[in-house]
This record gives structure tokens, C-alpha cells and sequence, in this order.
């Protein structure tokens, strides 16, 4: 019996409280700071802009992280 692993490539090393934007292919748009990370660094929360809360995203959900600086 073979176990096999998924491959989940991390998210880079980020800041607490550090502006995010993340865009999938969709063009779905998740703007924020963040809140926290994973020590994997696979998952992040993100708090959202406007009050609107916090949202946790996973390295699989397809988002593609971006610097608000260049958007």
C-alpha cells in the first residue's frame, strides 16, 4: 500500500498586518491585512477591508497572491 502526499507549494513568508490582494482565476478578489499564518504557511486569514471581517484561505483555493502595489 503506497501513501501519496499532495504537493502544496506556501505562501511566501509575510508580516502580520501586511496589505494582501489576492486574485484567482476567476477574478474573484480577496483585499485585506494579514492576520495570521500557518506555520506550513498553506493557510492564511485575512482581515478584510471595510469591516467585513476575517477570511481564511488555503494555498488550494486558488488564490494567487499579489502586492497591492502592482495591481
Amino acid at each position: 500500500m503506497s501513501s501519496s502526499t499532495i504537493d502544496v507549494t506556501a505562501w511566501p513568508e509575510l508580516p502580520v498586518n501586511h496589505e494582501v490582494f489576492l486574485e484567482d482565476n476567476r477574478g474573484s478578489v480577496i483585499e485585506g491585512t494579514l492576520d495570521g499564518m500557518t506555520l506550513d504557511r498553506t493557510t492564511l486569514w485575512v482581515q478584510l477591508r471595510g469591516g467585513l471581517g476575517r477570511r481564511l484561505v488555503h494555498r488550494l483555493d486558488g488564490y494567487e497572491l499579489r502586492s497591492p502595489s502592482t495591481v
